[in-house]
């Protein structure tokens, strides 16, 4: 093979199959099925080239635990920019999100699955919420809220237990629609 025949080197998208097949293992197969040899080749490539952007299985699932949390922040992000309410607009945005991570396994399974395998992890998950209710004090520091956004939490991760078979999505609705009820000053 000449030079001009073979392919260019692109490294950010190889960290990113790389995540994106680890997130996928975590989801179809639990931490459990998540191995450096079955991520290197649902991604493509080598073992040396996992080991080039990660040096273990635990830095790998830090990352995929990253890239879920930026994807979680983001989409609250866009979530508060819609929401013209002030008080409970964060625990809103949080429920919506929490409700489209159980239709869309892709978000849930993988930081839920990340967090269990990583006790260390749930410390930072615990910065990152302590953070945005800093952040949100003036609009969402009602023990109301904190209960709406603990039950948003259980259902969230009752229905990833139940590989999403625990409820159907009318029901997930329903739900959702009375979570978001009790986000509004009485």
């Amino acid at each position: 093979m000449t030079n001009l025949n073979r392919p260019k080197k692109n490294p950010d998208m190889v960290r990113h199959r790389l995540l994106q097949s680890t997130a996928s293992l975590m989801t179809t197969h639990g931490f459990a099925g998540v191995s450096i040899d079955k991520v290197a080749t649902e991604a493509g490539v080598t073992k040396g080239a996992l080991f080039h952007h990660f040096p273990n299985k635990k830095a790998l699932i830090e990352a995929v635990f990253d890239r879920e949390l930026a994807m979680l922040d983001k989409l609250l992000d866009d979530l508060l920019a819609k929401d013209t309410v002030d008080y409970g607009r964060f625990t809103r945005a949080y429920i919506h999100a929490t409700f489209f991570a159980c239709i869309d396994d892709r978000l849930s399974s993988a930081l839920t699955f990340s967090l269990c395998a990583r006790p260390e992890l749930v410390e930072r998950w615990d910065v990152w919420m302590a953070g945005r209710m800093v952040k949100h004090q003036k609009t969402d520091n009602s023990l109301q809220l904190e209960v709406v956004r603990m039950a948003a939490d259980g259902i969230w991760f009752t229905h990833l237990l139940h590989g999403g078979k625990l409820t159907a999505k009318k029901d997930l609705h329903a739900l959702k629609q009375q979570l978001l009820e009790m986000t509004h000053a009485t």
